[in-house]
């Protein structure tokens, strides 16, 4: 049984629509790190202290990105790539998700939401929205017409980005070309998506 520890609201959003959609059975361990009896607890099982975390067997492992990668090539084949060129693609649109894009829509969150008021810089909002913009305009001039990442068909990197532009979106960091909108929309009605949504 895999043991998966996250919370609603957080990177591990996409780790549960990924186990989602791998279809296996897995324990979702809701993880409320504001909460010090409940993160002492946790520490016990993931000394990081970060979400989300997965255990599978033997194997304890963090970052949700790595997560994904591994929960597809293990138990999601039809979202990875045997062919070397389409994991390439995977791994940069994933990193380029919540290396270049989650960092500006994350700057935008803490200084709107997060730190205390009299932190916060309207600075950091007014550029943190514009390269949120400028990076959701390239992905609109770089979606192929398939409407996909990679390989012309629905994929982990999909699933790892969607969940990063959702989190734009949601917080109007950013507006979505029509055609990361009509992408959105494919992405968040698949089932795995609205399953993962429902259950928080």
């Amino acid at each position: 049984m895999i043991h998966f520890y996250g919370s609603p609201m957080s990177s591990a959003g996409r780790t549960h629509v990924m186990l989602e959609e791998c279809g296996v059975p897995y324990e979702y361990h809701k993880v409320d790190l504001r909460d010090a009896a409940a993160k002492a607890e946790y520490l016990k099982v993931n000394p990081g202290g970060k979400i989300p975390f997965l255990v599978d067997g033997d194997l304890r492992i963090p970052e949700s990105i790595a997560i994904n990668f591994y929960l597809a090539e293990k138990y999601a084949p039809q979202l990875w790539s045997t062919d070397l060129t389409e994991r390439a693609r995977i791994y940069a649109w994933s990193l380029w998700g919540i290396s270049t894009l989650q960092h500006e829509a994350l700057r935008v969150l803490h200084h709107v939401m997060i730190i205390h008021a009299e932190h916060r810089s309207p600075y950091e909002v007014e550029h943190g929205k514009k390269n949120v913009q400028r990076y959701l305009d390239h992905l609109e001039h770089e979606l192929p017409a398939s409407g996909f990442l990679v390989g012309g068909r629905y994929t982990v990197a999909d699933l790892n980005v969607a969940s990063v532009v959702n989190l734009c979106t949601a917080m109007t960091a950013g507006t979505a070309g029509p055609k990361v909108a009509a992408w959105m929309q494919t992405s968040k009605a698949r089932p795995a998506w609205q399953k993962a949504a429902a259950a928080g």
